[in-house]
């Protein structure tokens, strides 16, 4: 057998990487949903992928208060959860703005109380 194998992963959505991965900031390990990996022998495997949820903190949403929205979910302490910083959502004006479930997930608008929190994570959790 060929212990040397190489893997390619890849999002099972395939999404495109969008400006504001590379100046997010990642609050939490997790747990992970699936990911489609092949070998190098042309087989496929599945691995495993981080949930997410990530809180624009870009100057509207800072405004309205995505700060405490940041916390508010990290101190939850979701297991198998990153909790994400992100700068923005292109949703201005309706801030604090969530998204979940990856660049191709639903973004959430005005998510500034605790139970507005517990909603997000209740529709994270469903997927």
């Amino acid at each position: 057998s060929n212990l040397s194998r190489t893997l390619r992963c890849a999002p099972a959505s395939q999404a495109a990487m969008s400006s504001f991965a590379l100046s997010s900031r990642v609050f939490r390990p997790s747990l992970k949903r699936s990911r489609v990996c092949t070998t190098s022998g042309g087989s496929t495997v599945a691995r495993a992928e981080a949930k997410e949820v990530k809180v624009c903190t870009n100057k509207e949403c800072k405004r309205a208060g995505s700060k405490k929205t940041l916390s508010m979910f990290a101190a939850l302490e979701l297991q198998g959860v990153d909790i994400v910083e992100i700068r923005c959502l292109d949703e201005c004006g309706m801030g604090p703005n969530v998204q979940i479930n990856g660049d191709d997930g639903p973004i959430i608008n005005g998510v500034k109380t605790e139970d507005d929190v517990k909603k997000v994570v209740d529709r994270l959790m469903e997927n």
